[in-house]
């Protein structure tokens, strides 16, 4: 990867946990279990205004006399914690279940009963292009996936903020381009 100033545009995917998949072969996805890209069970996010990322983390500070004064001496990071949120753009079956709490929806669905859902957690894909389509950043991380905030249906195009918060997976990785 070159440095450079780039503008980013962002992709996104969703594979349910416990959602069967075939690629790379037969299996079903969860925390140690992830699907291939060319799996058929990834669901678009649609079109994501923005993307944003944010890592926390808890430290401890150690201090250790030199001779007599305690100074610094270590910061040991005691929690780690990487939060995603986008602004989709699109309204989808998955994105009105974030919105109502429903059970899994399809393309198909007609009816659904809000707040009957359960917690959706899942593998998350995050591809990013610079400016010149080239792809920059490839993401595969397990996730808990909500919306935040208030969804305005009115005579703006409907903007659904989620988040996504990363669980821990000895399968999470991350590919630069």
């Amino acid at each position: 990867m070159n440095t450079g100033s780039v503008i980013v545009g962002n992709h996104g995917f969703f594979f349910r946990d416990g959602a069967s998949y075939t690629v790379p072969g037969p299996g079903t996805a969860g925390r140690a279990s992830k699907p291939g890209a060319a799996d058929t069970g990834w669901i678009d996010l649609g079109i994501l205004s923005e993307l944003n990322v944010q890592h926390d983390r808890e430290a401890r500070e150690v201090y250790a006399p030199t001779p007599g004064v305690l100074r610094l001496y270590d910061v040991i990071e005691t929690k780690r914690m990487l939060k995603i949120t986008a602004t989709c753009m699109e309204m989808s079956p998955l994105t009105f279940e974030l919105v109502f709490g429903t059970l899994s929806l399809t393309s198909a669905s007609t009816q659904y009963n809000p707040l009957e859902g359960v917690t959706k957690k899942g593998w998350l894909k995050v591809q990013q292009y610079k400016q010149d389509d080239s792809i920059i950043n490839t993401l595969d991380v397990f996730v808990h996936l909500k919306v935040t905030g208030e969804i305005n249906f009115g005579e703006n195009i409907v903007s659904i903020p989620v988040e996504a918060v990363v669980l821990h997976s000895t399968l999470n990785t991350g590919t630069l381009a």
